[in-house]
């Protein structure tokens, strides 16, 4: 006759308890329809209305230098960006500045803002400019800012 031995180790002990945790997770959601296998659907959350804002930075001569057809600012750095912040100072969006280009003697660095609509307020922080208050609808009219 053939003896079974059991070994409980830690790791077994762990292992059946998890076993025995799936079996009665399981049970208690029904395992005998398929849907009972898998996780009630979680309905998604509606979109909130965003808008884009297409804006400028322009920097006059001297404050950048040029590179062929393009620029760039010599006290804003290439890597710069956009930030947008809610009326309580979270921030809720940022745009990295384009490639400069040049526009009637001056460098122009583009940027794309995606806002959420009905802040009501926003701040805006330039680089080299800092933060400054818009109104939404201030900002549909917006951007293009002069440095300088």
């Amino acid at each position: 006759m053939t003896r079974l031995r059991l070994w409980l180790t830690p790791a077994t002990v762990v292992i059946a308890l998890a076993l025995a945790a799936v079996a009665v997770g399981f049970s208690l959601r029904g395992v005998d329809t398929i849907q009972g296998w898998f996780a009630d659907p979680t309905p998604a959350a509606s979109p909130q209305p965003t808008y884009t804002v297409p804006g400028a930075i322009r920097l006059p001569s001297g404050q950048y230098a040029a590179q062929g057809q393009g620029c760039q600012g010599t006290t804003v750095r290439p890597d710069a960006q956009i930030v947008v912040t809610d009326p309580g100072g979270a921030t809720i969006a940022y745009a990295p500045l384009s490639p400069g280009r040049l526009v009637d003697g001056t460098c122009e660095l583009p940027f794309t803002l995606t806002l959420p609509a009905g802040k009501g307020e926003y701040g805006i922080d330039f680089p080299q400019y800092g933060l400054m208050p818009y109104t939404e609808h201030e900002i549909a009219d917006l951007l293009e800012l002069t440095i300088g």
